[in-house]
């Protein structure tokens, strides 16, 4: 369990055998492949890959069909579909996909034109409803050589149909009132061109909107019934392309979706193809892979008569990918790691350390057996079923078997659903730590367990830190860094445990340690401020410096208060956890207040409680998940911990929509 060990390859293969190195390469082995460059080439100047259109035409009619599945058809193609690898060849010669694909693209973009069609059609029948009461002919309505005929309304607030009629009483117009509403007067006008000026200067003060009907033919009632009929045909339209790519997505998505993976996998070597050093017959990469392994690549050879892989040393400065390797329960939790960012090549992988904690951490925060349970069935399920979210489920099955556990400890079940049902009393005997919700005994024993949980925490990643620097001959530092802190904060933990103030806190029921061990604890603790003040800036030549940050390491800037902190933060797990309880025991007591309600309060409480408890459990999920996360990325990684490795990049047979299985 640790950062699998690499060696680097150089392989040189004649161009007529390059292809096939590649994919058996991809196929049988675990290495991640690099361009071979030549001292003093710059990479800006080798070739790079056009584009795929046949794969861009394939990921778009993909894109297209999942917008004709519903939510379970879209849940339903997360699963990975199983295909022969016979039948994955035979469709990967195929030349008639991508015309299906372009098809699909068609009818999609006829299908939107008429939907924009329709929208535009609406928007005019809503703007010409408006004008129903005019009967007259909608050409008649413009600008003409000699006068303008005007279809316009008023809004009443703004200027009243009498002052508009007054307004225009002494200029040479014909004025038609056509309707009127509570709000809105609508009129015909039409003048001579001299009177231009003046009719448009009272229009503007009276807040005149004039109608637009340019490039109208005959009534508005003839207009609307024709646009009625346009709508009707672009929605037998719509519909038709809508049922042509339904039936071409029936026939043809499993097709599409393999031809597409081939696709995929084409483009990556395609792209190592391009982007290696090649000389007029000869290209040449770089691969790094499992020492285990280095055998197994080389006999490669022995079937690819026209290719050389030779070991080679790494270039100066230059360190191997970072590939984790762990057993069965372990590996799920590189998720974790790789979030925060994959260690350096010589230094510990945090991975099986994260394995203990996370899942028990996460548990407490929900601390419900129900649905610890219910997280348990779905992640199963979801593992066996989701193979490209399998290691995530796997994560979340670990999680849900530790909230299953800390639920019965601390009395969770649906909140206390128990009691509701008369068997309070035998889930109230598995709750060996009480009920926090109800009972202060509970409360205190979930507040002691998750400052106990915090400081196992923190004094795990010192040792680990001690371990460390050891492994690497480094004594001074596992002294200095390690160890020094390890007695100056546990001694302090002690003294502090020892007191009346912890008693009166109900931390400790009395006093752990007595007043003559804290005096000699007082010594240590002493001693290990001196070595920090002494020593924790070892590197600063300045003495004044040294000592003015030692004081502030010992103190302040992760000193005893940063630690204090970094312990507290752990009192989360016990806020998470009394939430969840909580609000299940809220829901609980309002659903069955409603069971009294007569005929359907049975009704009104199955659904308050699976609405309910449905929503607790999907919130908590992801508050507990988040929150462990902190924990470990910022008090428990703190103490030991530095990302900065570069993932190792697998050039690997996968596929993300479908598996291959051997004939």
């Amino acid at each position: 369990m640790a950062i699998a060990k690499l060696q680097k390859l150089l392989i040189a293969v004649h161009k007529s055998n390059e292809k096939n190195l590649l994919s058996d390469i991809k196929r049988h082995t675990v290495a991640e492949i690099n361009p071979y460059i030549q001292k003093g080439e710059s990479e800006k100047n080798r070739e790079k890959s056009n584009k795929n259109q046949d794969l861009a035409d394939i990921k778009r009619s993909l894109e297209i069909l999942n917008k004709y599945k519903g939510i379970f058809g879209i849940i339903s193609s997360m699963a990975k579909i199983p295909v022969k690898r016979s039948e994955f060849l035979e469709i990967s010669k195929r030349d008639d996909i991508v015309k299906i694909a372009n098809e699909i693209i068609r009818y999609d973009y006829e299908r939107e034109t008429a939907l924009t069609k329709i929208k535009s059609l609406r928007t005019e029948i809503n703007h010409l409803s408006i004008w129903k009461d005019y009967r007259g002919n909608l050409e008649d309505i413009g600008d003409f050589p000699l006068y303008y005929v005007k279809l316009g309304k008023i809004n009443k607030k703004n200027c009243t149909k009498e002052e508009f009629i007054r307004r225009l009483k002494n200029l040479h117009i014909s004025l038609s009132e056509i309707a009127s509403d509570q709000n809105t007067t609508f009129f015909l006008l039409a003048f001579h061109i001299s009177e231009k000026e003046r009719v448009e200067e009272i229009m503007t003060t009276s807040s005149f909107e004039e109608g637009e009907f340019n490039g109208y033919q005959s009534t508005v009632e003839e207009n609307i019934l024709l646009k009625r009929q346009m709508i009707d045909n672009m929605s037998e339209k719509e519909e038709a392309e809508r049922k042509s790519i339904r039936i071409l997505m029936e026939k043809y998505e499993k097709d599409i979706t393999i031809y597409g993976e081939y696709l995929l996998a084409e483009e990556q070597i395609k792209d190592a193809l391009m982007n290696g050093f090649k000389t007029e017959t000869v290209s040449f990469y770089t691969l790094w892979v499992k020492i285990k392994d280095v055998e197994k690549v080389k006999s490669l050879q022995k079937t690819h008569i026209f290719s050389r892989i030779i070991e080679i040393k790494p270039d100066k400065d230059e360190l191997p990918p970072i590939l984790l390797e762990n057993n069965f329960y372990v590996k799920p939790f590189e998720l974790v790691t790789t979030l925060y960012g994959v260690p350096r090549y010589f230094k510990l992988d945090p991975t099986p350390f994260i394995s203990i904690f996370f899942a028990v951490f996460f548990g407490l925060c929900i601390t419900d057996a129900a649905y610890g349970i219910i997280l348990m069935a779905l992640s199963a399920y979801a593992a066996y079923k989701f193979k490209n979210i399998r290691q995530f489920m796997i994560l979340m099955f670990f999680g849900g078997f530790w909230t299953m556990i800390m639920g019965f400890l601390f009395s969770g079940f649906f909140g206390d659903i128990p009691s509701y049902l008369g068997m309070g009393k035998f889930f109230g005997k598995l709750a060996l730590f009480g009920d926090p919700v109800n009972t202060t005994e509970g409360a205190m024993n979930f507040f002691r367990l998750s400052l106990l949980f915090g400081v196992i925490h923190i004094f795990f990643g010192l040792f680990i830190k001690i371990y460390d620097f050891l492994k690497n001959k480094d004594f001074i530092g596992a002294f200095l860094d390690g160890f020094v802190w390890v007695v100056y904060i546990g001694s302090l933990i002690i003294m502090f445990l020892g007191t009346d103030i912890a008693v009166s806190m109900q931390i400790v029921k009395a006093p752990l340690v007595s007043g003559n061990a804290i005096k000699y604890l007082s010594y240590a603790v002493l001693i290990c401020i001196g070595f920090i003040i002494f020593f924790a800036n070892r590197t600063e030549k300045n003495w004044v410096m040294r000592l003015f940050m030692g004081i502030l390491n010992a103190t302040i800037i992760g000193g005893v208060t940063a630690y204090i902190g970094d312990i507290l933060s752990y009192i989360r797990l016990m806020a998470l956890g009394l939430t969840s309880a909580g609000i299940g025991v809220a829901i609980n007591k309002i659903a069955f207040t409603m069971k009294t309600i007569p005929y359907i309060g049975v009704i009104f409480t199955i659904i308050i409680l699976l609405g309910g408890h449905a929503f607790n459990f999907a919130i908590n999920l992801l508050g507990a998940f988040v929150h462990t996360l902190r924990l470990h990325f910022v008090e428990f990684f703190g103490k030991f911990y530095t990302a900065g490795g570069v993932q190792f990049r697998e050039f690997r047979e996968e596929y993300k929509t479908i598996i291959i299985i051997e004939d």
